[in-house]
């Protein structure tokens, strides 16, 4: 009984040694990552509620304007194409696919220019309108566009670590970056 019970100890601590490893690479730490934009994380969320607290919106836009961005990460799709380790320092290259906001954003603009009477009060320019008129058309985006994305890593402790998200990295991730 003592030898059975000594050779499940030793196959589980080989098994989790095993699993941890395994779970500490470049790509494991960049598919955590992109698991919390999916998973809606804490961490996402509140960086989110920032940058809308931050922004001239009201307060349904502002609802508005989560439930869309929620959509987004929800729905993004990503498939990991590449990894490159040299030394401490990793790359991990991967495709993702997210609804097009860009497009959105421009057909909006465009049309802000072409119609600007629209979105008029009283004779000025009414910015909650247009809010109001490009917030309905993200809304309603299902078109979805792919890009690339270089994720950089460092190793600290033995952990690889996925180094600050440029502006770029984060466009692509919320769909607005212009291509």
């Amino acid at each position: 009984m003592k030898k059975r019970f000594a050779i499940i100890i030793v196959a589980l601590v080989l098994f989790l040694t095993t699993a941890c490893s395994l779970g500490n690479t470049p790509t494991s730490a960049v598919e955590r990552l992109l698991s919390k934009y999916n998973n809606q994380d804490d961490e996402i969320v509140v960086e989110l509620e920032d940058y809308i607290n931050a922004s001239d919106l009201n307060e349904e836009q502002a609802k508005k304007y989560k439930e869309v961005y929620l959509k987004q990460f929800k729905d993004l799709k990503y498939e990991i194409k590449e990894e490159k380790i040299d030394g401490d320092n990793a790359t991990v290259t991967v495709q993702i696919t997210v609804y097009d906001y860009y497009g959105a954003e421009r057909e909006s603009n465009d049309y802000l220019t072409s119609s600007p009477e629209e979105f008029k009060t009283d004779g000025d320019y009414d910015k909650s309108l247009f809010t109001d008129f490009k917030l309905n058309k993200l809304e309603n985006v299902d078109k979805t566009v792919d890009y690339t994305i270089d994720f950089n890593l460092t190793k600290v402790d033995d952990n690889w670590e996925v180094n600050e998200l440029t502006n770029e990295q984060l466009e692509k991730i919320h769909g607005v970056y212009e291509y």
